[in-house]
């Protein structure tokens, strides 16, 4: 490759036939190779951003439709269809702080979460992205590295600056 891969390589079942493809990033693009090295028809795809580390692959609802997230390199994270193309209601997740890896997926009341870690807090954003549901200032502020538990069907409790912990309402 004319770039280096991404950090992240993931098995999934493309064809959805049992057998197994090889994803992973490198520069701009999102490769799938077969378990003999070649590449799956329609691969490489261009995101048109060049990738930090990705990607993280999800199947949300187990039909291998799969999705990817990757952090790129202008401090965005995207989703991506593995077209790369975005789905419809996603808004993307940025900060004016470094991210330093890709958001980590929580799960509360049923609904999906994903936790970004940045190089000055941990923020909480909505399944599809967009503005942070945890936004707080100094000492109120979720450490980079607070364990996120999940305390009821709304609600997760962190580790903020003050050294306490906070429970926060995330519906």
């Amino acid at each position: 490759f004319k770039k280096p891969l991404c950090g992240r390589a993931h098995n999934i079942d493309y064809y959805a036939n049992g057998k197994l493809q090889i994803l992973f990033g490198a520069g701009t693009k999102l490769h799938l190779i077969d378990r003999l090295g070649r590449f799956v028809k329609g691969f490489p795809v261009d995101l048109k951003k060049e990738i930090l580390i990705g990607p993280d692959v999800y199947d949300f609802n187990g039909t291998r439709r799969y999705n990817v997230m990757v952090l790129h390199k202008d401090n965005t994270i995207e989703m991506y269809n593995l077209k790369g193309q975005k789905p419809e209601s996603w808004k993307g997740i940025t900060s004016s702080e470094i991210i330093r890896a890709l958001p980590e997926r929580i799960i509360v009341g049923g609904n999906t979460f994903w936790v970004v870690r940045t190089s000055v807090q941990t923020l909480i954003y909505p399944f599809v992205g967009g503005e942070p549901l945890t936004v707080f200032t100094g000492q109120q502020m979720i450490m980079p590295d607070s364990s996120i538990d999940v305390v009821d069907e709304a609600s997760v409790q962190v580790q903020c600056y003050d050294g306490r912990a906070k429970v926060v309402r995330l519906k």
